[in-house]
């Protein structure tokens, strides 16, 4: 720690005195006390703030010594301590550069903890809550200890520190999320991050981390070798399948892989990994009994069930015995969808459905076999900043990422429920055989802020809105039967009611002919008809001008004219999207022996067309049209 010593010449720095010659590290952030006494945040192995006296002499330590790591959680040890401030009533200020947690800490001068702020979640929010013990609250590695009674909850351990695991599993820009989902099976608690590594998907190489009561401990992954930079070194060259080269960042063909930690030391080996060359790869998800469910494999779903356990508990797996649970998988057609939650009872939810069904939408299979399917026409995040707002319930617009797996209302016959994140501020329910549930929350064009001046507990929330973006909500079922959502943004836990009232109606055969069909089809044209016909443009008025209009593309020389409204079903620009409203509107008149028409329109590519296909010459832009009556008895 050096001194400098500013003479007359403040341009001109003199030598230093030093000050501190040793007991610092890594020295970051600095102040000082009315009385001249330096406080230095100091990180290396101590991360404390160390006091000295003017003259440089060490007089005390605040915050107990130790490098950050996972394990159980002190709040008198600081991660990182970087800005540090004196206050007028000698508090000493602490912001610690660090997210697990993200704090302000404040300290006695002689280093005893007053109090600590916790910063918010990250953008988008996120967390889950344990469905076998919902006092335990799981976030970014970090478990809370949630009071009910009171409303309150409390940092109790960091179980994982990506610093500590850099490298020891899946890293990849869809694959890198935290332990965060819970699992229980056979008496011992595990993690995933099938559900956090993705915002608008799943994951395509998903981890699995056996929970040792202090720290997550990796078990076991399995998805796109890809995902995993360790798998492309020299050590795990002979595990690639021949032709393949494992330095290609995204070489043709995925590369399917399997690890599992049969030495129990927290790390890959090359004897412990397995891969296959396969075609297209898609998101990775865990089941309940830790099975991986990989929802695009080549053309197929498959199912990897455990083959056994070790006796610590780590899963194994085979990939030549894999089961087949859906064929004919389609990619998404956007950024969103590609996920795959399957259930014990033959079910298994697509959110982009298979071959022969359209995949804007969302569907299923039974044992194999597509069964439905439900119109999603503006599927993922980019495309919802295209979409229009929603003007009919059940109307499904960017929808993303899972929120977990299924949770059944208790006292119904709706069956299993499952849910999915929209892009604007809404989630969807549906039940596992293609029934629209509910809409929860509101389109953000739609519902009021979540904005409340205070939030009370048991408030209504109902009319609210999420925001768009709202990346990270996920859906838990309790032991009670309750069903809790963790809402997103906020990191807020807001329970569901009313699915236990939930009923189906008696099944009965429904026939439908082929004439029905169509006559389902013209109520949409006719719909559109009827919404166009309630904006009624009045009797168009056309001028009659002593000049004629100069015919430029500028229609500054119609100051007077008479604009009818044609067309206003375009969708404004929303965040990186181009696209504005149409808004397009006409005028006409009359010069000499001429008749002329403007268009006024927000777009000036509208009529742009590619003219690629001679049957539809403008499918790829617009036209003007104008038509002229000349029989004022004949039919509009």
């Amino acid at each position: 720690l050096l001194r400098y010593v500013i003479g007359e010449n403040p341009l001109s720095l003199p030598a230093p005195e030093v000050l501190v010659a040793e007991g610092l590290e890594d020295p970051r952030g600095i102040t000082r006390d009315g009385r001249g006494n330096i406080y230095v945040g100091d990180w290396g192995k101590s991360h404390q703030v160390k006091v000295f006296s003017p003259a440089g002499q060490l007089l005390r330590t605040i915050g107990h010594p130790g490098e950050p790591r996972a394990g159980m959680y002190d709040p008198s040890h600081m991660n990182h301590p970087q800005g540090l401030t004196i206050d007028g009533q000698n508090r000493l200020w602490v912001a610690e550069e660090d997210f697990q947690p993200k704090r302000v800490s404040v300290w006695t001068l002689d280093g005893k903890l007053m109090r600590a702020f916790y910063g918010p979640s990250e953008y988008g929010g996120g967390g889950k809550l344990d469905p076998e013990d919902k006092s335990r609250f799981y976030y970014h590695g970090m478990e809370f200890h949630l009071d009910w009674q009171k409303g309150r909850d409390e940092l109790v351990r960091v179980f994982h520190r990506p610093d500590d695991a850099a490298g020891t599993t899946p890293d990849g820009h869809t694959s890198g999320g935290m332990p965060e989902q819970p699992h229980y099976r056979d008496g011992k608690r595990y993690f995933s991050n099938d559900h956090d590594s993705n915002p608008t998907g799943g994951a395509n190489a998903t981890t699995l981390w056996l929970d040792t009561g202090t720290v997550a401990k990796p078990a076991s992954a399995l998805g796109n070798a890809r995902e995993w930079k360790l798998l492309a070194g020299e050590a795990f060259r002979a595990c690639w399948p021949d032709g393949v080269d494992p330095a290609a960042s995204n070489g043709p063909g995925g590369v399917l892989f399997v690890w599992s930690d049969l030495n129990d030391d927290g790390r890959a080996q090359p004897d412990e990994v397995q891969m296959q060359k396969v075609g297209a790869m898609g998101s990775v998800a865990v089941a309940p009994d830790l099975s991986f469910v990989a929802a695009r494999v080549g053309t197929d779903t498959l199912r990897f069930e455990p083959m056994k356990f070790t006796p610590r508990g780590v899963p194994v797996y085979d990939l030549n015995r894999g089961e087949i649970l859906a064929t004919g998988v389609q990619g998404p057609v956007s950024s969103g969808g590609g996920e795959a939650l399957w259930g014990a009872d033959g079910w298994t939810v697509l959110t982009t459905p298979p071959t022969p069904l359209s995949p804007y939408g969302v569907g299923a299979v039974y044992r194999g076999e597509p069964r439905w399917s439900y119109p999603s026409l503006w599927p993922g995040l980019h495309a919802s900043h295209e979409s229009p707002p929603p003007d009919r319930p059940g109307e499904l617009i960017g929808t993303t990422r899972l929120l977990g797996g299924f949770v059944p209302p208790p006292r119904s016959d709706a069956g299993p429920v499952w849910g999915i994140n929209g892009n604007q501020g809404n989630l969807y329910l549906f039940t596992v055989d293609g029934l629209f549930v509910a809409e929860l929350f509101k389109d953000v064009r739609r519902g009021t802020s979540w904005s409340m001046p205070v939030a009370r507990r048991g408030m209504s929330l109902n009319g609210l809105t999420l925001h768009d973006e709202n990346f990270w909500p996920s859906l838990t079922q309790t032991t009670d039967g309750k069903i809790y959502l963790v809402d997103g943004a906020r990191t807020s836990l807001v329970r569901i009611n009313g699915l236990d009232t939930v009923r189906r109606l008696p099944e009965i055969p429904v026939n439908v002919s082929p004439e029905e069909l169509v006559s389902a089809r013209n109520y949409f044209v006719e719909a559109e008809i009827a919404r166009q016909a309630d904006k009624p443009h009045g009797t168009l008025k056309i001028a009659l001008r002593e000049t004629a209009p100069t015919v430029d593309g500028n229609v500054k020389d119609w100051p007077d004219a008479d604009w009818a409204g044609i067309d206003k079903s375009g969708v404004a620009a929303f965040f990186n999207s181009n696209s504005k409203p149409y808004d397009v509107t006409g005028a006409v008149a009359v010069a000499g022996d001429r008749l002329y028409a403007a268009f006024r329109t927000g777009d000036p590519k509208l009529l742009r067309n590619s003219g690629e296909m001679a049957r539809a010459l403008f499918k790829t832009g617009g036209a003007l049209d104008l038509m002229i009556g000349t029989d004022p008895r004949a039919d509009e």
